[in-house]
């Protein structure tokens, strides 16, 4: 029985990607806006591993600002009055800190309740308790340039947008500190705003490494200020591509489902659907559904960690060769095809299918509203039209 089509999505006011930009090459469109109220602070990308830029720097542990001391600081603080979130409390306590930036020493460790009993964040804290906190010292990274190949859609004195290739780490981080888009952005572009830290120069928002598709960068603190604040607002809008495995149940909809993190994996979110964690949501339309497999573009309304890959996992439609939502970690014709696999086959795609495939935004100087795309990458394409050829095609 064919999946009902339900008309209860109303898409964001973002470019919407149809089939044919599916194959098409890079497309930019310039539209004039009148959107002059429009700022913001950082956010991250609802496809990523990433928390907000936040003006902190990736240390051994939670990152340090960039005038920080070269060795670990200490401190001992002693509530008092009513009980409060162990991570409210410090970020009263560390106001040049940013919330992020105490949750994670927290989850790192950092932060003790005499004597020395590790911490949760939502631990109550009052008298007469004593919490111990360490602030470890920055870790010092090579941020050489670095000529690594990256696409630039668009680039004027004060910003640049990115066509990222999968593969690509945004930014240095304990076990990545050479090779990553930064060093490629510190060869090729003059100038990057500062807010992001030492490390994360002209970052406000990031994507996976094994995510593709556009990323914006600013070049000065002002573009950096005023970016983040249409992300933070929710001005800025993005179209994502994903190939996904499973059957639709329905052809479109929405996925409005809490997020936080795994209790018992570090590196995964979850669902949340007792309300706790942080509120997120996703609208999607699957445009080809393929025996086992389904295209899917999403359009995310906030953006949190790994959104995408955790909202589509929860319908049982988990992105393809999604290494930690998914069910395989490559994909090969002779699959496809449902032959015997040859010894030496390479995959078609072997890193998660998705692809940031458009944004909407307003230029932070001139005010006027952006949109650039980027079709599918090499990987991806090639998935497509292997499923076209031997899996049966189904278009809503």
């Amino acid at each position: 029985m064919a999946p009902g089509r339900p008309s209860l999505v109303r898409h964001p006011p973002a470019p919407q990607i149809n089939t044919t930009l599916l194959s098409v090459p890079a497309t930019i469109v310039f539209a004039s806006s009148d959107h002059s109220s429009d700022l913001e602070n950082s956010a991250p990308d609802p496809a990523t591993d990433a928390e907000p830029t936040s003006g902190d720097v990736v240390g051994d542990g939670p990152p340090e600002k960039r005038d920080a001391p070269a060795v670990a600081s200490f401190h001992e603080f002693a509530p008092a009055g009513p009980p409060k979130r162990l991570d409210v409390f410090l970020q009263e306590q560390l106001p040049d800190r940013t919330r992020t930036f105490v949750q994670r020493l927290i989850d790192d460790g950092y932060v003790t309740l005499n004597p020395r009993r590790l911490v949760k964040r939502a631990l109550k804290v009052s008298a007469p308790m004593k919490v111990s906190v360490v602030i470890p010292p920055p870790r010092k990274v090579d941020l050489t340039p670095e000529d690594i190949p990256i696409e630039i859609l668009f680039e004027d004195q004060n910003m640049a947008v990115i066509n990222k290739p999968a593969g690509l780490t945004v930014h240095p981080s304990p076990n990545e500190i050479r090779g990553t888009l930064v060093h490629a952005l510190l060869f090729r572009l003059e100038n990057l705003s500062g807010i992001g830290g030492v490390e994360r120069p002209g970052i406000v928002h990031r994507l996976d490494k094994e995510t593709s598709g556009v990323l914006l960068v600013a070049k000065n603190d002002f573009a950096h200020n005023a970016l983040a604040c249409q992300f933070k607002e929710r001005l800025i809008h993005k179209t994502y591509i994903a190939i996904a495995r499973g059957e639709p149940k329905a052809w479109e909809g929405r996925i409005d489902l809490n997020l936080g993190r795994s209790y018992t994996h570090s590196k995964k979110q979850m669902g949340r659907p007792d309300g706790s964690g942080r509120d997120a949501v996703t609208d999607y339309r699957i445009l080809e559904a393929f025996r086992g497999y389904l295209l899917v573009e999403l359009y995310p309304l906030t953006g949190r960690t790994h959104q995408i890959r955790v909202h589509l996992a929860s319908q049982h439609m988990p992105v393809a060769c999604d290494k930690l939502y998914g069910r395989e970690k490559a994909i090969y014709l002779s699959e496809l095809a449902d032959k015997r696999r040859r010894g030496d086959e390479e995959p078609l795609i072997s890193r998660h299918a998705l692809h940031a495939a458009s944004i909407c935004f307003t230029h932070p100087l001139t005010r006027e509203e952006m949109i650039f795309s980027s079709p599918l990458p090499p990987d991806m394409h090639h998935l497509r039209k292997s499923l076209e050829q031997h899996r049966a095609t189904r278009s809503p």
